[in-house]
């Protein structure tokens, strides 16, 4: 779920199979699904996400489908209980791919996975962060930690590195001491997509295989305001687009519904070199970034340029969907037929996107998704932004099965 900043994942097109394979779904008249919407804290002012009983997601149907396509635009999240049996990748690449029949390539959101090692004879891609299961290349392993024995091909003793605030964040960092006492951050608030070229998903898809037991960690803000939030080990964060919106003053709001984002081209690539801010949500200016000379070869015609409020097909609602670190130039005005004004300094764009993205960022905002092995969770990647969450080592590994495909279409207004 996290999107790595060091990746050369997107510096192609979506390839990781040769075309989409038409997909069919079993034929049932009706389905047993049913979606119990989660009760939130007294504090919170969430709205979103339900729990879904009675599809087995191994052997889901057109009715089953039917049910999930309806709820997930929604609640923007589902989660799977009582799943008799762990998700086969198969099947995970089944459920998210049917959400876009007109998508033809079947391609990781992140397009070409460079090759990793072999075993057995069997070539396996990705990047030691984001390992590809071979069997189905568009669902890849996250988390941190050893895999277990055996696991879809992959060698003995196999893990999978972890994500590290120390890499990426400014300084200075929790103490590693600190750390293995609980004390966590948001690592980086994110849409998944790859923000150059390819479309952004639709839905994003989590399978928990392991997760890590613990107490509850303490996530810290460390933006000098003391904001802290207690949440489960290992938990997926989230916030509503449409909440972010809402929390706008009218003059801005009414700004962003008609202005857009260019992001970097590469932009993952380009940020490598930089700090994020310690909340997770923009880099620090610092002039850290690569220029433009430093990237993969990329064309003026790939650079992505979306709405910064996108619409729900099926519930019309709008939700402001930003991606505050990838944030390039700006094309601010006022109204649809308002004069444009370009804001390419970074120090002012990041400025702008913080008095867009911070209000939402507050405790009474975020849903903490406390992971149960087995569970299934599937979220609406086109109005929900989601960040994981630190947790200390010794609570053991946290192994995911995470599948996102490249979208047909780019987000419209």
């Amino acid at each position: 779920m996290v999107i790595s900043v060091i990746t050369t994942a997107e510096v192609e097109s979506p390839r990781l199979i040769p075309g989409k394979p038409q997909i069919t779904l079993p034929h049932t008249d009706t389905s047993n699904g049913k979606a119990v919407p989660i009760e939130h804290r007294s504090d919170s002012n969430v709205d979103f996400g339900a729990e879904v009983y009675g599809i087995d997601l191994n052997n889901f149907t057109d009715a089953d489908f039917n049910f999930i396509h309806d709820a997930l635009h929604r609640h923007k999240l589902l989660v799977f209980k009582e799943q008799p049996q762990m998700l086969k990748p198969q099947q995970q690449y089944r459920l998210t791919a049917s959400f876009d029949p007109d998508e033809k390539t079947g391609g990781f959101a992140h397009g070409k996975d460079p090759w990793l090692t072999s075993h057995n004879g069997v070539d396996i891609y990705g990047i030691p962060k984001r390992p590809a299961i071979p069997v189905q290349p568009q669902v890849h392993i996250l988390g941190r930690g050893h895999l277990p024995e055996g696991h879809y091909g992959f060698p003995p003793g196999f893990q999978v590195q972890g994500i590290n605030h120390e890499e990426f964040h400014l300084p200075p960092h929790i103490h590693v001491d600190e750390r293995e006492r609980g004390a966590s951050r948001f690592y980086q608030w994110h849409f998944d997509g790859s923000l150059y070229n390819i479309p952004p998903p639709r839905v994003g898809c989590l399978l928990a295989v392991r997760t890590p037991k613990g107490p509850d960690v303490t996530v810290r803000w460390d933006d000098g305001t003391g904001t802290e939030m207690t949440m489960a080990p290992g938990a997926t964060a989230m916030v509503a687009g449409s909440r972010a919106l809402a929390l706008l003053d009218n003059d801005t709001r009414n700004l962003v519904m008609n202005s857009r984002i260019e992001y970097a081209p590469h932009a993952f690539v380009w940020m490598s070199t930089a700090h994020s801010t310690r909340l997770g949500h923009l880099l620090e200016t610092e002039g850290l970034e690569k220029s433009l000379d430093q990237l993969p070869a990329w064309e003026q015609s790939k650079i992505c340029i979306y709405p910064m409020v996108w619409t729900n097909p099926v519930t019309g609602e709008k939700s402001l969907q930003v991606h505050g670190q990838g944030a390039f130039k700006l094309y601010l005005k006022d109204a649809p037929n308002g004069e444009e004004r370009i804001v390419d300094d970074l120090k002012e764009v990041r400025a702008f996107m913080h008095k867009l993205m911070r209000p939402a960022l507050s405790p009474e905002n975020i849903y903490a998704h406390p992971h149960e092995e087995q569970d299934v969770i599937l979220w609406y990647n086109r109005a929900l932004w989601h960040s994981i969450t630190e947790f200390p080592k010794s609570y053991g590994e946290r192994i995911m099965h995470q599948c996102n495909v490249a979208a047909s279409d780019h987000p419209v207004r």
